[in-house]
């Protein structure tokens, strides 16, 4: 129990936050039984092993809310210069492909919309009469997103399990709304994407208590938004405001997390996860074997 603490307390030691929700740890093992099966409720901490567990899949709901990320400029003349507030909200579905309650690899298809709050001055264009305090608020199009990984239970000693996992994110929505000093706002001529790309990797331990698996980890991320630095004209009138959009990218790469699952007799699971102290987020999942 003491080695169990102290692993603890180091993965929460690890650093900041990410964007992307790393889940249980123990997934790939929690669940023995399909939908159609009959329940076995009991001895849920004995692994084994049975001919149905060779190849399994299972469906799901994902739904990640980012309140805050934490990026900052990495191109042009703002490089450095902080996004004081980047939400992303992601709503999909997840199809799992399960190898002997040990391997996951999973694809996650769904809609996600990005929503960005800042100071207008961190990306003022040339000639801008945005000053420090204007606010600048860029809304983009929900559109179509992509997730794929794996996930894998490297080890379990009774109800306590280690994991690891990766994956890639993907999504590129059309910028929708410009808004500066909330009164001016323009829908941006043309086709003007935001490309968001995001791959990490992580590992974390879980104890099961009864139908009940908590868990904490860590992980790695790097984040990437490319706007292909395009220049918009918000307002003509004076003072004029005028945004160059810059790329982003995170200011930290390490993270941790702590979450829930809920387990129904090996046929389903129902997870919280929270994401913090530098990114504020959460994340729902919910997951039936087949």
């Amino acid at each position: 129990m003491k080695r169990l603490i102290v692993l603890g307390l180091a993965l929460l030691a690890s650093g900041v936050a990410y964007a992307l929700p790393l889940g249980n740890p123990s997934e790939a093992s929690l669940m023995h039984d399909g939908v159609f099966y009959e329940p076995r409720c009991v001895d849920f901490c004995d692994p084994y092993a049975d001919w149905s567990d060779a190849i399994f899949f299972r469906l799901g709901f994902y739904g990640d809310y980012v309140l805050n990320r934490n990026l900052e400029v990495y191109t042009g003349i703002h490089k450095g210069k902080s996004i004081e507030q980047f939400e992303l909200t992601t709503n999909a579905g997840e199809f799992t492909i399960s190898a002997c309650d040990r391997v996951d690899l999973f694809v996650v298809l769904g809609t996600t919309n990005i929503d960005l709050t800042t100071n207008a001055a961190s990306l003022a264009g040339a000639g801008s009469g945005a000053i420090n305090g204007d606010r600048l608020h860029l809304e983009s199009e929900t559109r179509l997103s992509l997730s794929f990984g794996g996930r894998a239970t490297l080890f379990q000693s009774g109800c306590c399990s280690f994991g690891i996992e990766g994956q890639y994110f993907y999504t590129k929505p059309d910028i929708r709304r410009i808004t500066a000093r909330e009164t001016v706002s323009v829908n941006p001529a043309g086709n003007i994407q935001m490309k968001y790309s995001e791959w990490q990797i992580g590992f974390g331990v879980s104890y099961r208590i009864w139908n009940l698996v908590p868990y904490f980890g860590g992980k790695w991320s790097s984040a990437d938004v490319d706007l292909n630095h395009a220049f918009i004209n918000v307002s003509s009138d004076a003072p004029v405001v005028n945004v160059i959009l810059d790329n982003f990218k995170n200011r930290f790469n390490g993270g941790y997390v702590i979450g829930v699952s809920l387990v129904n007799c090996e046929k389903a699971t129902l997870t919280f996860e929270t994401r913090y102290p530098d990114e504020k987020a959460f994340f729902f999942n919910v997951q039936f074997r087949l």
